[in-house]
Order: C-alpha cells, then sequence, then structure tokens
C-alpha cells in the first residue's frame, strides 16, 4: 500500500512556498550600482562632447559673422565697380572691426587666420583679405579648463571610488549571506543537508505536483559506539554512513541528517515502492559494513520507514511523521528491517519521534 491511502485522513495540506528570491534585493543593488557606474560614465562622456560641441559652435559662429562683416564692408567698397586697393583697408578694419586685416595673394596656412577674395583686381592675380580669427572661444578653453577639468574629473573619480567602494561592500554582504544560508541549512558534523533544508525542498517538491519517496534512517547500536569510544568516534560513523549513503543518490535526491543518528532520503528519481525497497536494501547493506574508528572496527545497522509515491501536498512535518511511524515498527523486528507506511500516524507517535 502507497502513502496514498493517507488522503483520507483529514491532515493539514501544505503551503506552496512563495515563489521569491531571498537575495533579490541585494541582486538588484548590485544592478543599480553597476548600472550608475554606466550612466555616470556616459555623463561624463555628454558633458565633455557637449563642451567641446559648445566651443566649436560659438567659434565658427564668430568666424562666419567675422567673414560676412568682411564681405559686407568689400561689396560697399567695391560697389562702383572699381577695384579694391590697400587705401581701402583702414575703412574694413573699421567698418568690420578686423583691426590686423591685410592683403595676400595666397590663402592662410593656419586655421588662426581667416580669409575672403577679393575679385576683379587688375594685374595681381587673386588677391585675399586676410586677418586674424577672434580667439575668444579658444581662450575661454585655455583659461577654464586647466582648472574645471582637473575638478570635474576629480568629482566623478571620488563618485566613482565610491560607487566601486558600495558594490563591494554590496558583494561582500551577499558571500556573508551565501554562507549564512549554507550554515542554516547544513548539519555541521556530515556536511548534509539539515531538517530546514530537507523541508523546504520536500516544499518546493510539493507545490511543484513533483512525487517523491521519504526514507528514514535510524542506526543500530549507534549508542553503544557514542558510549564505547566517545562523541568523536560517533561522528566519524556519522560521516562515514552519510558518505556511504550518499553514493546512492541519483540527480535531484538528496540525503539530511536530522540529529542525533537520524538520516533521511528524499528520492524524487525513484519513488515508487518498488524502486525504493530495491534502494532501501542496498542502504542496508552499505551501512552495515564495518567503519574503521581510532585503530578499531565498529559495526551499526539501520531499521528504516518508508513513504512512496508522495504526490499529496502534506506538511513536511506529517509526511516525516508517517515515515517515523513506519521506522518504529521496522525497530520493532530484530536487525536491520525496512516498513511502508500505510496509514496517518497517530499524534502521540508524531510528537513521540519528531518533536522530542
Amino acid at each position: 500500500m502507497t502513502f496514498r491511502s493517507i488522503r483520507r485522513f483529514c491532515v493539514p495540506r501544505a503551503l506552496a512556498p512563495a515563489a521569491q528570491d531571498e537575495h533579490h534585493a541585494i541582486k538588484s543593488i548590485s544592478r543599480w550600482l553597476v548600472l550608475s557606474i554606466a550612466m555616470l560614465s556616459i555623463a561624463a562622456g555628454v558633458m565633455i562632447v557637449t563642451a567641446l560641441q559648445v566651443h566649436t559652435t560659438f567659434r565658427d559662429s564668430m568666424h562666419a559673422e567675422e567673414r560676412e562683416r568682411a564681405a559686407n564692408a568689400i561689396d560697399m567698397l567695391t560697389a562702383d565697380g572699381r577695384p579694391f586697393d590697400h587705401a581701402d583697408l583702414d575703412l574694413v578694419r573699421r567698418v568690420a572691426g578686423l583691426p590686423n586685416a591685410h592683403l595676400a595673394t595666397h590663402l592662410p596656412a593656419t586655421g588662426s587666420e581667416q580669409a575672403v577674395p577679393l575679385f576683379g583686381q587688375p594685374d595681381h592675380g587673386m588677391v585675399y583679405l586676410v586677418w586674424t580669427a577672434n580667439g575668444f572661444a579658444d581662450q575661454m578653453i585655455a583659461r577654464f579648463a586647466p582648472v574645471r577639468v582637473p575638478i570635474m574629473i576629480s568629482l566623478l573619480g571620488v563618485v566613482l571610488l565610491m560607487i566601486l567602494r558600495v558594490r563591494a561592500l554590496v558583494r561582500d554582504i551577499e558571500r556573508q549571506r551565501r554562507l549564512a544560508h549554507w550554515q542554516s541549512r547544513t548539519d555541521l558534523v556530515t556536511g548534509l543537508a539539515n531538517r530546514l533544508a530537507l523541508e523546504t525542498a520536500m516544499e518546493e517538491h510539493t507545490a511543484a505536483a513533483r512525487p517523491f519517496g521519504l526514507i528514514i534512517f535510524d542506526l543500530d547500536r549507534f549508542k553503544a559506539v557514542n558510549d564505547a569510544l566517545g562523541h568523536a568516534a560517533g561522528d566519524l560513523v556519522l560521516r562515514s554512513v552519510g558518505q556511504r549513503l550518499s553514493d546512492l543518490l541519483a540527480p535531484g535526491d538528496q540525503l539530511a541528517r536530522l540529529g542525533g543518528d537520524e538520516f533521511v532520503l528524499l528520492c524524487v528519481s525513484r519513488p515508487d515502492a518498488a524502486s525504493l525497497a530495491l534502494l532501501a536494501r542496498a542502504c542496508i547493506t552499505l551501512i552495515e559494513q564495518p567503519v574503521p574508528v581510532m585503530g578499531r572496527t565498529v559495526q551499526v545497522g539501520a531499521s528504516l520507514g518508508i513513504v512512496a509515491d508522495i504526490d499529496t501536498g502534506l506538511l513536511p512535518s506529517t509526511l516525516l511523521a508517517a515515515a517515523d511511524a513506519a521506522l518504529y515498527r521496522a525497530k520493532s523486528r530484530p536487525g536491520s528491517n525496512f516498513e511502508f507506511a500505510g496509514k496517518a500516524p497517530e499524534p502521540a507517535e508524531r510528537a513521540e519521534r519528531l518533536y522530542a
């Protein structure tokens, strides 16, 4: 008989665990910090590019105004068709506001000078009116950039270092959280999962309607080892049993130690009764093999309680109590044995083993 028959008893159902990530907030903070660094870098780049664009636009606008004033002055002086001569330079300088304007037969070689061509000059070929361009925009950059740019870079660097420091702190908090999470779900003697980890896994399987089986172990003659050789020897036996049982795990299975000499195997890969019976015999064979302890060998046995084909959505405490009741029936027989749970455990049985 499988554990499905327990459904006829009005026992409480398990609640589906909340689908939420325990470290979602820390992950979000880390992502926001990375995004802040990226946005800070983009903002710095935009500021620099904007400053350069403003400088270029302002300079080009001033140069265009100078060329327009020079062209208007030349047009005014040559409106009657006469050629432009050196006597007109003083007037162009005053009208166009170009005090250093002069005539040249070639274009200026540097960008610091501007020029407009003079057409219709007899016997002179191409002549240009050349002047030194207004350097106000360059002067402003030269005046303020050496002071403000280092300050801006320093402030951005400080903010960047602060963000990186906060990100390092967040990563340290995340490492500590992971360590605390692992410690809260790990048995420190054997390194196996503990009761909290087991019950969490059972709730997840139940919420996902994923069938599983339970095998609960109680070691026989373990107290004699503790009494004769001490707790250190007992811990060696527990670790050895845990390692042997771990070799039987298939993907998805989990082995946990509830405390004392009790172990639980949560079996997802083989939840049916026939497979669990074969697995129980294999477990007994491994557990009964001698264990070397402090230059001696000791031998323990095991009684097993099994719950098969669990998909009823029952509380983990109810399932463990049912397996515990089957374990008691197995312990009532001599030698290493196993029993299947076929009925719901009585409240007294549940309290005696699960909450003692």
